[in-house]
C-alpha cells in the first residue's frame, strides 16, 4: 500500500535498497531546476487508530533526523486503509512518547495533503 502511494506521487525513481540501510525506500523527484530531490522513506504499519502523532523508536528517530538525505515517515493504518505522513525534525515536531520512543506529528493523506506532500518533494531549495 505504501509503495503504491509513493508511485501515485509520480517520482522520477522509487527503489528499495539492496542492502539494509535502515530505511524502506529511496525516492527521487525532479525539481524545477532540473535536479533530483532524493528522500528516504520509513514505512510503519499499525492496526491501532492513528491520530495526530505516531510513536517511533528513538534509534529510528535519530537515524532519520541525523541523515544527510531528508527522511519522512509513512504510517499505514491497515484496519482503515489510511496513510499518514510525518517529517521527524530535531526539536520541532517530536515530543517524548515514553521510554525508548519519540512521538512524531503525522497528517492523514487525502487529495489535499497528498498534493501538499508532492509540492514539498518537488520544491527546489
Amino acid at each position: 500500500m505504501a509503495e503504491l502511494f509513493l508511485q501515485e506521487l509520480k517520482p522520477k525513481f522509487l527503489t528499495r535498497p539492496t542492502h539494509d540501510l535502515g530505511f524502506d525506500f529511496l525516492v527521487g523527484f525532479t525539481n524545477s531546476r532540473g535536479g533530483v530531490n532524493t528522500f528516504v522513506v520509513e514505512v510503519k504499519s499499525t492496526e491501532q487508530s492513528v491520530l495526530s502523532f505516531f510513536a517511533i523508536d528513538r534509534g529510528l528517530y535519530s537515524r532519520m533526523v541525523n541523515s544527510n538525505v531528508p527522511a519522512f515517515l509513512l504510517i499505514v493504518d491497515v484496519k482503515s486503509n489510511k496513510i499518514f505522513c510525518g517529517w521527524p525534525e530535531r526539536g520541532h515536531s517530536s515530543v517524548n512518547g515514553g521510554p525508548g520512543t519519540i512521538r512524531v506529528a503525522v497528517t492523514e493523506m487525502n487529495n489535499l495533503t497528498r498534493g501538499a506532500l508532492r509540492e514539498r518533494l518537488l520544491k527546489a531549495d
